[in-house]
């Protein structure tokens, strides 16, 4: 999706820039990453510092930790101040910093999804404006919204803005620094004006999807801590309308056995038709109920409880079903390495696993036409051409085989004498390599004593192949040594030991010269 692709432009600039610095670090042989720009990753780019950390410590470096956590409390003393608002998403942050620092924002969306908001601050991509008009790209921030904002790895709710006079769709989300929530999107017709009423209408297709895919993390968080064991724990995640993305502390890839345990904890907890509840309370009070923290997360003096049942109880500030049973089912797609100790799961739930497992049927449909048969009977179908395939192939070497001793007729006529060394140096076109080596061992038979130098042209390559008995050898007769000495003439090298030797060519136009100087290559090697 489109918002989908922005948050992953946005990581993509991030390691982009990343990779930058570690260039820089390179050039002045430090190995640590400064405060200041491990601070920049997160606060333009939107990476985490334990992100990374794990990017620098697989290529041996580190981040200046005390340096990062001095920038962000001054970053917060400036916000303080009112010196300075930023966008967390990395967006243009230019048109952010001139907005009043004392506006906010207050999400009134957590039990709806229509809600009334008055405006507050307009702008376009570039200045803060009074009013935006038909095909205005902006951004609205209204002092109370049902939309959520980009956060804690939930994507923004999407939809739009009326108000008297017209209409902005909301194509993202966006956290602004002071508690602003800034609607980014485009006028659709007619304008909206500073200081007006709107009504803030979420789309309820897409929140849904999103709330599918986030309550089923914390149903997946609880499957892993029980089937892995508890020292997993959540290193990251995505939620968007068409997918989720897990990243959790394990120190090996997952079985599949293990996998499907996952699998199946986390259904049948969707079929228990769990509730989904929250809760508001002290922090200290939300640790006495077990509820899973995340490492590393700042919480303030009250937080949000999600239970699910039983089952599941973390703290959460993002958007969730009423009752695990809307998820309708979960599937895992893959589990993988990101970094050392971090693994990552993309799963589907809901729609996202219907639509999947229609493309992946329409497949198998296709596969099973293509090859003449049912869906059901495409295993055994692959199978059976397989097994065609191999005996074809080893009919087809026998053939060859078969045509190269025919093509060479009776080659023990070309037989010659080098000091009293029998030499049978011939042409054996159409064989690949594992062919002459076969048919120099039939040769060697018929010959007895002796040296053979087979030569042959395939798909305008050349094979050389020459072996020698153990005779010829005790006469100088060194194989290898032969092979160097002719494959440059058909542009090629190899080598081998004395008994036998291989080498390929580009240059078919130089096999007869080849053949014609193994004679006066033996005759070197052959004592007098």
């Amino acid at each position: 999706s489109e918002e989908e692709d922005k948050f992953n432009k946005t990581i993509d600039q991030g390691l982009e820039i990343l990779s930058q610095m570690e260039k820089e670090m390179e050039k002045t042989g430090s190995k640590v990453l400064s405060g200041a720009n491990a601070f920049k990753l997160y606060d333009t780019y939107g990476f985490p510092l334990d992100l990374t950390r794990e990017i620098l410590e697989e290529k041996g470096l580190s981040a200046d930790e005390d340096g990062f956590n001095a920038a962000m409390k001054e970053q917060k003393e400036k916000a303080r101040k009112a010196r300075k608002t930023t966008n967390y998403m990395g967006a243009d942050v230019t048109v952010y910093q001139s907005i009043d620092p004392a506006i906010t924002s207050e999400f009134t969306g957590y039990d709806k999804l229509d809600g009334e908001g008055k405006v507050l601050v307009l702008t376009t991509e570039d200045e803060i404006v009074e009013a935006l008009t038909d095909g205005q790209k902006g951004t609205i921030i209204t002092d109370k919204t049902t939309f959520y904002a980009t956060m804690g790895g939930q994507q923004g709710d999407v939809g739009e803005i009326c108000g008297a006079d017209g209409q902005f769709k909301v194509e993202d989300t966006i956290k602004l620094q002071g508690g602003k929530i800034g609607h980014v999107g485009v006028m659709v017709k007619g304008m909206i004006q500073n200081g007006e009423t709107v009504e803030t209408k979420v789309c309820s297709q897409t929140r849904l999807a999103i709330a599918r895919n986030h309550s089923a993390t914390h149903l997946l968080h609880k499957a892993l801590r029980t089937v892995l064991g508890s020292h997993v724990e959540q290193a990251g995640s995505l939620v968007t309308p068409d997918r989720l993305r897990f990243d959790f502390t394990h120190f090996s890839a997952m079985t599949p056995e293990e996998i499907k345990k996952v699998e199946d904890l986390v259904n049948s907890q969707i079929q228990a038709s769990l509730p989904v509840e929250t809760k508001i309370m002290g922090l200290e009070d939300a640790k006495k109920t077990g509820a899973m923290a995340l490492f590393g997360e700042k919480y303030g003096d009250e937080v949000r409880v999600v239970t699910m049942g039983d089952f599941s109880t973390e703290l959460c500030g993002g958007t969730h079903v009423s009752n695990t049973n809307t998820i309708s089912c979960f599937r895992i797609l893959s589990e993988a390495g990101i970094a050392a100790g971090v693994r990552r799961i993309e799963a589907l739930t809901s729609q996202g696993l219907l639509d999947f497992y229609r493309h992946e049927e329409e497949e198998l449909h296709e596969a099973a036409k293509a090859a003449k048969t049912t869906p059901a009977g495409l295993a055994a179908k692959i199978e059976a051409m397989m097994e065609e395939i191999r005996s074809l192939h080893n009919e087809n070497e026998k053939l060859k085989n078969k045509m190269a001793k025919e093509s060479m007729g009776n080659v023990l006529d070309q037989v010659k004498e080098v000091k009293g060394v029998k030499l049978l140096a011939a042409r054996a076109d159409g064989t690949d390599m594992n062919g002459l080596r076969t048919l120099g061992d039939q040769l060697k038979e018929k010959l007895g004593e002796g040296v053979i130098v087979l030569a042959s042209v395939t798909d305008g390559k050349v094979n050389l192949m020459a072996t020698a008995t153990d005779g010829a050898m005790a006469q100088g007769a060194h194989a290898g040594n032969l092979i160097k000495g002719i494959a440059a003439l058909v542009g090629g090298g190899g080598g081998g030991r004395p008994n036998m030797a291989q080498a390929g060519g580009k240059n078919p136009a130089g096999v007869d010269g080849a053949l014609a100087r193994a004679e006066e290559v033996l005759d070197g090697q052959l004592k007098g």
